[in-house]
Order: structure tokens, then C-alpha cells, then sequence
């Protein structure tokens, strides 16, 4: 096997577990994480050219994706699966994984609240200052569309 086969091997098995429990659950398991990013760490070797690169990946994908989770914009599985797929992928594509993973959440959340008849809400939060009940949206999707964005598509380039 190719060290291109078991990367997309890895990430492809992540992202359908991932996308499932999300979209079953509401939760993105550490039971799935957690091993894939020591997996991925362990491989990186092998899978990237470089024993550390692994860890950078992680890194990477913690280190930007602290504000956003802080500030409420994803949830902490989201983190944690762009984490075990930064294991995988390595730093510059963990990067490129979370811009793409922002980007692609404003019109996926925008789409969630017009399917949900809550867009509304945006402008009552805004213009009137007024709290609107929480709409849950599955998140998993749109980071597996970031993440398989930023393997495919190595833009914007980094490094």
C-alpha cells in the first residue's frame, strides 16, 4: 500500500464515522479521534516523509481552531477530527483544512437556518439584541468538505 492510499484510507474512514455520530448523535466520539490522531502520529513517517509532521499536523489544527471553538462558531468534536485528520495530512494541509472548514461553514450554517425557517433569528440577534434559541447544526459535514478540499486542492498554498 502507497503512502497515499493509507492517508486516504485514514481520512476517508474519519470522515465517515465522524460525519455519522455527528449526524446521528450530535457528537463526534474520542473513541474516533483520539486513536486516529496517535494512528496518524505514529504513521507519519511513513505516510508524510517526516516522524514529526504528524504532530505538527495536530498541532496546527489545535492552534487554529481554539478561537473558533471559544467563540461558539464549532463544537469541540469539530476540533478534535480536524486534529486526527491533521495527523494524517500534515501542517500545511491542516491549515488549509480549517480555512476551507470556515469558509464552507457561513453558507452551510446559512443554508441549516433557512432549511430550518430560523433565519430570522440572525436579525434579531443582531439588529434587536435579542437572544434566539440555539439551532444545533451537525457540523461534521462541512469539516469533511474542508478537510477533503484542502487534500485535493492545495490552495491556498502555504508552504
Amino acid at each position: 500500500m502507497t503512502p497515499e492510499t493509507a492517508r486516504w484510507i485514514a481520512v476517508s474512514v474519519l470522515i465517515v464515522v465522524a460525519c455519522y455520530t455527528d449526524l446521528t448523535t450530535q457528537k463526534i466520539r474520542n473513541w474516533l479521534t483520539f486513536p486516529t490522531m496517535l494512528l496518524g502520529t505514529c504513521a507519519a513517517f511513513y505516510v508524510l516523509g517526516a516522524w514529526w509532521l504528524g504532530a505538527a499536523g495536530v498541532a496546527v489544527a489545535l492552534a487554529t481552531t481554539v478561537l473558533p471553538w471559544r467563540a461558539g462558531a464549532i463544537k469541540a468534536g469539530d476540533v478534535k477530527m480536524l486534529m486526527a485528520a491533521g495527523a494524517w495530512i500534515g501542517p500545511t494541509h491542516a491549515l488549509q483544512a480549517t480555512l476551507w472548514t470556515l469558509i464552507l461553514g457561513i453558507p452551510a450554517g446559512i443554508a441549516v437556518l433557512i432549511w430550518k425557517r430560523r433565519l430570522g433569528n440572525v436579525r434579531r440577534v443582531i439588529v434587536e439584541g435579542h437572544s434566539a434559541e440555539a439551532t444545533i447544526v451537525a457540523h461534521a459535514p462541512v469539516v469533511a468538505a474542508g478537510i477533503l478540499t484542502a487534500m485535493v486542492w492545495d490552495w491556498p498554498r502555504i508552504a
